[in-house]
């Protein structure tokens, strides 16, 4: 039996990421059975803005007894294309008790060498913060669109440095599930859960996303090969699209219930 928690990402929900929706939506995904939740950086700030704290927000999400999956998102490169400073957000996770930080790297032009070498900086930037950098490979980007590729690139830095498993991209870049069974689960640090409406995967967007069991993803597949693999972290749906616009009581309730019954049957 599957023993990964599961939680959803609030980037799911209409105006998610929004502080002002924070606390209603913290009290629907407790309630629908959830326990965690993934927070955006727009969420964190738009609370510290409003002249809260990080402690009242922890309390908030303990107080519920939910954790906190993952903060969505960091860029690893500035504009100008050096390796940025996010200290702070991981300060904000290690204060939230959060399981990892997701970085993206936006420079789909760079070659694998370069990645791996900006990678490598950027984690050496917040290793003494102990929070987990989790590297987020992207199914349109060939340099970086699979978890073998994103292993070549974690493999670069310190191993605080890891991974995200989001089951759209491993879909969207190939689906090849042989994959999985080269990489060490203790170096993913959560997977995203989603699955896909039935369109080619090559040209698929996020919007293509849609709840768990009810797509084309092999899911249970990739869930059973990454648990065999030694992965232990929390399962965030994250269904990107259409659920933002209808109401997120109900989208949270379907979230649960799909997550729920895929877990169950595994």
């Amino acid at each position: 039996m599957v023993q990964n928690t599961i939680g959803l990402n609030l980037g799911t929900v209409k105006n998610g990421t929004e502080a002002a929706t924070l606390v209603p939506n913290l009290d629907r995904v407790r309630h629908a059975g959830f326990q965690g939740v993934g927070l955006w950086q727009n969420n964190i700030l738009q609370w510290l803005q409003a002249g809260l704290t990080i402690q009242e927000l922890h309390d908030h999400v303990t107080g519920r007894n939910l954790k906190v999956d993952e903060i969505c998102f960091v860029e690893v490169l500035k504009r100008d294309g050096s390796v940025a400073d996010q200290t702070n957000v991981f300060r904000w996770a290690k204060a939230l008790g959060a399981a990892a930080v997701v970085c993206l790297y936006f420079r789909p032009d760079h070659p694998l060498d370069r990645v791996r070498s900006d990678w490598a900086e950027f984690v050496r930037t917040v290793q003494d913060i102990g929070v987990p950098a989790a590297f987020e490979f992207v199914g349109p980007w060939p340099q970086y669109n699979s978890p073998l590729q994103a292993w070549e690139v974690i493999q670069a830095g310190p191993e605080l440095g890891t991974m995200v498993f989001d089951t759209f991209h491993f879909w969207r870049g190939g689906c090849d599930l042989s994959q999985i069974e080269k990489i060490p689960g203790n170096r993913v640090s959560l997977a995203h859960l989603s699955d896909a409406r039935d369109v080619p995967s090559q040209t698929a967007v996020d919007a293509d996303r849609t709840y768990p069991g009810e797509g084309v993803i092999p899911l249970r597949q990739v869930l059973t090969g990454l648990v065999e693999q030694g992965f232990t972290g929390p399962l965030s749906i994250e269904i990107l699209g259409g659920a933002q616009e209808q109401n997120p009581a109900t989208v949270i309730k379907h979230a649960y219930e799909a997550a729920r019954k895929l877990v169950d049957s595994l």
